[in-house]
Formats: structure tokens, C-alpha cells, sequence
């Protein structure tokens, strides 16, 4: 999931509160009656870890996307209160999602020129979402403009190339930020959201595949914390297969590491089949080693038997 963050002022709560280092809202409006809230504050309790949360900074005409983070936790609502809250100060609670990995642009990214060069592309974008509009920018009075108070608004692929600007020819979507400069081109940046994006949607795909449980034999995880979309045939290795869901399988964190390590593979049956190397490994001898021959559990799409073989090959498992 993406996140587009406005933030009109440089204090933004002090602290660890701070810029760059949490998104965060009160938890309601400042009427004691009705006690409302609002979308774009509910949408930081909906903020999950791994997340991207794209920022524009500044007010008016002065707004700028200077850049982006990942949200290193889950939304979450907390009676923590930010040093400098300003007029969110009346709230007896907070929302607030940690964030991580600040990369700033470049060239920060003027919305205004952006709305001006692509302004019939943005009101396309406008008019496709359903009433009420989880967007930072309306259409008023004929113009575009930012929506006051859309604090935290979603954002897809479609809306990151739209301020972002197209990729170019020649870029990889496997280029590497910089993380010694923090500072890329915008071009890469809106690689690595589209990568991030598309690690993002396999996940969830992969997952619900397997009924958010691991499938590998009498394994009873279930929690999608301690669930992982694992690659059969590596994403840097076999780009045809990246995002197709037979390529992934759903693992907990342990069968995950066991099956990057080659611990196990599946035949083409979908049981499980091990190296005929020596392995004295305690996890191997009790996690593995006794389901030797068993399948996995069942999917609705089945695992990709070219993949499987690749796996197998890479881990040195004959059958």
C-alpha cells in the first residue's frame, strides 16, 4: 500500500514525532459532543509496516514531494502525546505509525507545476474514485488544488506515475537506491515504489492462496505476521515468473529461511524432498527430516513445476 502524507510545517510534532519519523493524528475531531474523526486521520490506523508513505511538504503554492519513507510499524492508536501537538493538543489519544528509511528527492517535485503540466490526466485520476474521495487534491472552483486537512490519503502505481513522471528508458527496476547520498532521481524512486508495489501485491496474492496458513505439512501458523511469500524461483533470477502467483509459496518464517537455505524442495507431486547430502542440523533433523515424502498443503492456483525445478536444481536436490 502507498500513503501520501501532507505535511504543512517543519516542527510536525517534535520529537520522535518528528518529520520522516512517524506519521501521526489525533484520534478525533475537537468537539466533545459528537466526538468525530475523519478519514484522513483513520487512514494512519490503517498504515501497515513496509508501507510507503510519499511526502509533500510545504503550504499553498510552496508544496513540494521531497521525498519518501516505509513505515516501519502498523498504524496504531496511543495515549502518547507528541511534544509539540499545536492545535491537535485537545486529543486524549493519538494515531501514529512509525517510519523508517527517509529517501529525499533530488529534485523535490513542485505539485503545482505538476498539476499544470498533467492537469487533464490528474481530474481522469479525480474522477474515477467513488464518493467520499480518499485523495489529497480536489477539484474547486474549476482548479485543482490540495484538499484541506487530507492529512493521509492513499495512493496507487497509477497516481505515483502521475507525480512522479514516467520511468525512463534504460532504467532497471532493480537499481539499487543510494543509501550513502539518501538522495535519488525521481525516476528511480518511482522504480523502487513500483518494485516495493509489486513485492507488495505478491505477497498478499501468495497468501491468500494458501488461506493465510503455512502450507508446508502439519504446520499450524496462521498469523500473518509470522507469514511469508516465499519466491520458488528467485526474483532476481528468472524475471517471466516475478509476480505470478505459482511462483510463490506461503511459509512461516521458519520453513521460509529453511526453504531459502535448501533445506527442502517439492517434487513435482508437491511433497516435500531434501538433498541426499548429510544435514545434522537440529532443525533440519526435527523440522524437516520427518515430513520427507508428505505434501503440502493444497492452493487454489498450484506451485509452478519449471519453478519447482529450478529450486531443486539451485539446491543441488535430485529426484
Amino acid at each position: 500500500m502507498m500513503w501520501i502524507e501532507m505535511s504543512r510545517d517543519e516542527v510536525h510534532g517534535g520529537g520522535d514525532w518528528a518529520f520522516a519519523k512517524c506519521v501521526w493524528s489525533p484520534t478525533h475531531k475537537n468537539n466533545k459532543k459528537r466526538n468525530q474523526t475523519w478519514l484522513f486521520w483513520e487512514n494512519v490506523k490503517k498504515v501497515k509496516e513496509g508501507d510507503i508513505i510519499l511526502h509533500l511538504q510545504g503550504k499553498g503554492r510552496d508544496a513540494y514531494f521531497t521525498g519518501y519513507s516505509v513505515a516501519r510499524t502498523d498504524g496504531h492508536e496511543t495515549n502518547e502525546r507528541p511534544p509539540k501537538a499545536g492545535g491537535w493538543a485537545y486529543s486524549s489519544s493519538f494515531y501514529r505509525a512509525f517510519l523508517k528509511d527517509f529517501i529525499s528527492l533530488k529534485n523535490p517535485i513542485h505539485l503545482y507545476t505538476v498539476f499544470r503540466e498533467k492537469e487533464k490526466a490528474f481530474r481522469e485520476y479525480y474522477r474515477k474514485k467513488e464518493l467520499p474521495k480518499n485523495l489529497f487534491y480536489t477539484e474547486q472552483s474549476g482548479k485543482l488544488q490540495c484538499l484541506n486537512g487530507g492529512y493521509l490519503s492513499e495512493a496507487d502505481e497509477e497516481l505515483a506515475v502521475l507525480i512522479l513522471g514516467q520511468q525512463k528508458e534504460g532504467d532497471s527496476i532493480e537499481e539499487q537506491i543510494d543509501h550513502v547520498e539518501r538522495c535519488v532521481p525521481t525516476s528511480e524512486a518511482l522504480a523502487q515504489l513500483k518494485k516495493r508495489i509489486g513485492h507488495e501485491k505478491f505477497a498478499e496474492n501468495v497468501r491468500k492462496n494458501y488461506g493465510n496458513h503455512c502450507c508446508f505439512p502439519n504446520c499450524d501458523v496462521t498469523d500473518n505476521n509470522f507469514l511469508i511469500a516465499s519466491h520458488i524461483a528467485r526474483w532476481a533470477d528468472n524475471e517471466r515468473k516475478r509476480g505470478e502467483i505459482s511462483n510463490g509459496l506461503c511459509l512461516c518464517l521458519i520453513h521460509d529461511k529453511a526453504f531459502e537455505k535448501g533445506y527442502f524442495s517439492l517434487d513435482d507431486d508437491l511433497n516435500i524432498c531434501i538433498s541426499k547430502n548429510e544435514n545434522n542440523s537440529e532443525l533440519f533433523l526435527n523440522r524437516i527430516l520427518p515430513y520427507v515424502g508428505k505434501p503440502i498443503k493444497k492452493s487454489s492456483v498450484e506451485p509452478d513445476r519449471e519453478a519447482l525445478k529450478e529450486h531443486r536444481t539451485r539446491c543441488d536436490i535430485l529426484i
